[in-house]
């Protein structure tokens, strides 16, 4: 669009119908690398991979909510938001990409008050020396590593 046409456009309809209208949309992820006893807390997903707990956004929700509440629905514990770490963009089988805004949590509870949801196949602990040899996306590992120290 040329940038006359475009300011056209701002200037008129846009004022009823938002370009934002017409830009690409993928779905949001939180996710948290949760650290228990120097252990990273991992699920295995519907793809046989090691994942972060976490999850979509919901339409309204704000980012820290939804990754308390996706955490809470996946481990049965709360947690705590320690910090952010970073935003990355995912693609998930070469097919989709997901916006994952990625955080460094604090459970609020004991390995033994973690509960697997059933959006889940499996539930380990993972200390550093284990996860080079684990299915895990490259983009986790190196912020969790650095979490591990």
């Amino acid at each position: 669009m040329t940038s006359n046409l475009k300011k056209l456009y701002l200037r008129t309809l846009g004022k009823v119908i938002l370009s934002d209208f017409f830009a690409p949309r993928f779905p949001v992820s939180v996710k948290g690398i949760c650290i228990i006893d120097n252990k990273v807390v991992l699920l295995k997903n519907e793809r046989g991979e090691w994942d972060l707990p976490g999850g979509k956004l919901e339409k309204g929700e704000m980012v820290e909510t939804a990754l308390k509440r996706e955490i809470t629905e996946e481990l049965n514990v709360g947690v705590s938001v320690v910090k952010l770490l970073d935003v990355l963009s995912v693609s998930v089988k070469n097919q989709i990409n997901v916006l994952v805004v990625l955080y460094h949590c604090q459970i609020n509870g004991a390995v033994t008050d973690l509960r697997m949801s059933s959006e889940s196949f499996d539930l380990r602990l993972f200390d550093r020396s284990q996860l080079p040899s684990i299915l895990l996306s490259n983009n986790y590992l190196e912020h969790i590593l650095r979490v591990l120290h």
